[in-house]
């Protein structure tokens, strides 16, 4: 009841903000509506593509209580986060419903999602100082995109690598927090550019001794948690520019069931990628632009069941090439072409050896035949080795009416693979797999779903943005895990290092699924008064599924029927203060507690967390010292069944900010 009732506390405070930011003046940095969204691969106007879009200055991270990039995320409108640790030891991302497994994530266009698996999405390899803006694009974007894009994409664009101008100047920031349980945090950062010149980099480590679990057997969630990052992009020529990024990222966590019930499970877990990126960009004119990209990532992965097990232990493989070359054809046509290939490969000693090779063309227009009136479509020929070469179109209209005003439609087709862990898991695993592991299916078919959707942009002021969403998606063998026992995965697959006589989650392509839902969002930005600036969202999203199988799976039984998220800043010359609170009702999910092997412990199906910073200036402008509580009422809570999430967490610290 306390939850419930901060919750109504939070949005009546929300909405009196937003009604002031409808009379106060808009920061006139840049309103709302006229933000550019580059994942669309044309460059439009957030208000022209057609879309549900939210486009998330780069900026904010240093404004949230957050401490990471996916705590970012998890308080963002209409996008769910199903984390298992803190401060960014793994975190699930999902949008409409969707599993972890159909949202496709992006760095300055390129694909992240790791081939091993999507639980691993939301290691992003770059430093908070180096992003200029994360957009979220909802729906389908298969066709832009390829594969994955199911619910929606997420692409993080960089100072370096983006075909924007910036002023010539320097900025370094830095965060660092100290708190209970061994918390260490540090977020240190600079971006510099001069005549031509770009250069940006930095680090974000979280490391803590963690709290006791509740759980068989003890331990505590402690995390060691390291990302380097360093980008540069220098002009040839007024026409040829070039960009090159590395990025190191080390994570060392306690991942006590993360991924099984069982009570023997005392797992840990060891993730580490090198990330090395390439762009040349050549400007034949103001109307014509040609950019080539190159990706080439190695990855490695090593679980540990138990102290006494054999460890599970991957290395990961991935180049991604990609050109595309933009133009405008006339006042109100443009354009943009190109091609991707990829290759992803895998050794394993519980997957085995696997190379997988997939290319795309893709093509999309922007139409604007009359005034307020603009059409986007995209059409992709994607080739995978795992389903064969599908075609993949997308059609997107926005009509403008009047000057606050925006009505939009969308349909689209999107399709996703099998990774390599829905494929093989535990297939060449030594000895006999335990009790309630997952396991894979290499014969799984690919997901195959129809979107549409329709939606309104209401913009009364230009510090003040209303968004309302009908989100609808048919899906074909939709992937997932279902309780089986060891005899029908035997029969399955004819696997040697079953038990027959155990129970198993089997991955399975689940015959259709619809979802259906509906998405709120609330934007504001504006100064309040002399000095006192707001900036806040506010997100709610219905949802309900209909799985027509009837059978229970793992990861689609975690989506949320309801949730809201909220975050809100006021800053001020001498202090700054910020709330973010995440509430969600889903069904509940219980593990059998009768059950020798399997942890009695239940799927929280509502909960609401809420964190808070305090910022003083020391030195207004330049130095604050802070202090940060993670959920602030203490709940107790999962997101996913078994792995429990941090209770009440304190912090201090200070931020420096210094620019010329």
């Amino acid at each position: 009841m306390l939850a419930i009732r901060t919750t109504a506390t939070l949005l009546g405070t929300f909405f009196t903000l937003t009604a002031l930011a409808q009379t106060a003046p808009a920061d006139s940095a840049r309103t709302l509506r006229e933000v550019t969204v580059y994942g669309s691969r044309l460059g439009q106007a957030a208000g022209q593509t057609g879309r549900a879009v939210t486009v998330i200055p780069g900026s904010r991270l240093n404004e949230y209580p957050v401490l990471s990039l996916d705590d970012l995320l998890r308080v963002l409108p209409a996008l769910e986060v199903q984390s298992r640790g803190s401060f960014g030891a793994q975190a699930d991302v999902t949008m409409r419903g969707s599993t972890f497994t159909q949202v496709l994530l992006l760095l300055d266009g390129m694909r992240l999602n790791d081939p091993l698996t999507g639980h691993f999405a939301g290691y992003l390899p770059i430093s908070p100082a180096e992003i200029e803006q994360i957009e979220i694009v909802r729906g389908p974007g298969a066709a832009l995109y390829g594969p994955d894009a199911v619910g929606g994409f997420i692409n993080i664009v960089t100072k370096t690598f983006a075909a924007t101008h910036r002023p010539d100047g320097t900025q370094l920031a830095a965060t660092f927090q100290s708190g209970e349980y061994g918390l260490k945090s540090t977020n240190l950062g600079f971006y510099g550019q001069e005549k031509g010149l770009r250069l940006a980099g930095g680090l974000l480590n979280n490391t803590a001794s963690g709290q006791l679990l509740d759980a068989p057997g003890g331990g505590r969630n402690d995390v060691k948690l390291n990302t380097y990052s360093l980008s540069g992009a220098y002009d040839i020529t007024s026409k040829l520019s070039a960009a090159a990024r590395a990025s190191f990222d080390r994570r060392d966590f306690n991942a006590q069931n993360y991924y099984t019930t069982n009570l023997g499970d005392r797992a840990r877990e060891t993730f580490t990628r090198d990330w090395y990126q390439g762009q040349l960009r050549y400007e034949w004119s103001a109307k014509a632009r040609t950019e080539l990209q190159i990706v080439g990532t190695a990855s490695t992965d090593y679980y540990v069941y138990t102290p006494t097990s054999v460890a599970s232990d991957h290395l990961m493989h991935y180049l991604n090439v990609q050109g595309q070359h933009q133009l405008q054809i006339s006042p109100k046509l443009r354009a943009t072409l190109g091609g991707q290939a990829d290759r992803r490969a895998v050794r394993s000693n519980d997957r085995g050896d696997h190379t997988v090779w997939h290319t795309g063309a893709f093509a999309v227009a922007a139409l604007a035949p009359t005034p307020g009136l603009n059409v986007t479509g995209a059409l992709r020929l994607d080739h995978d080795q795992a389903y064969g070469t599908e075609l993949v179109p997308q059609l997107n209209a926005s009509q403008q009416l009047g000057p606050r005003l925006t009505v939009r439609g969308a349909l689209g087709k999107a399709i996703r693979a099998a990774n390599f862990t829905e494929q093989y898991n535990s297939n060449v695993r030594p000895g006999i797999v335990p009790a309630g592991f997952n396991v894979g299916d290499p014969a799984l078919a690919a997901e195959r779903t129809f979107n549409y959707e329709g939606g309104v942009d209401y913009q009364p002021t230009p510090a003040l943005l209303v968004r309302a969403t009908y989100f609808h998606r048919d899906g074909r063998n939709l992937i997932d895990y279902v309780a089986q026992s060891g005899a029908q995965v035997i029969a399955a697959t004819g696997l040697a290092n079953i038990n027959p006589a155990s129970s198993y989650r089997f991955a399975q392509n689940l015959f259709s699924v619809t979802t259906q839902g509906v998405e709120t969002e609330v934007q504001a930005q504006a100064q309040l008064a002399a000095g006192l600036r707001l900036n806040g969202s506010l997100g709610y999203t219905y949802v309900n599924l209909d799985n027509r199988t009837g059978v229970a799976s793992q990861y689609l039984s975690n989506v949320a029927r309801h949730l809201a998220t909220g975050a809100l800043s006021l800053t001020h010359r001498r202090a700054n203060f910020a709330v973010s609170g995440v509430f969600k009702q889903r069904a509940a999910q219980q593990t059998d507690p009768a059950s020798a092997t399997a942890l009695p412990s239940v799927l929280t199906p509502t909960y609401a967390v809420f964190n808070v910073r305090l910022e003083v200036a020391l030195l207004p402008g330049r130095l604050w010292v802070l202090g940060q509580v993670q959920n602030l009422f203490d709940a107790r809570y999962a997101d996913l069944l078994g792995a429990q999430m941090p209770r009440r967490w304190s912090m201090l610290g200070a931020r420096l900010a210094l620019g010329k």
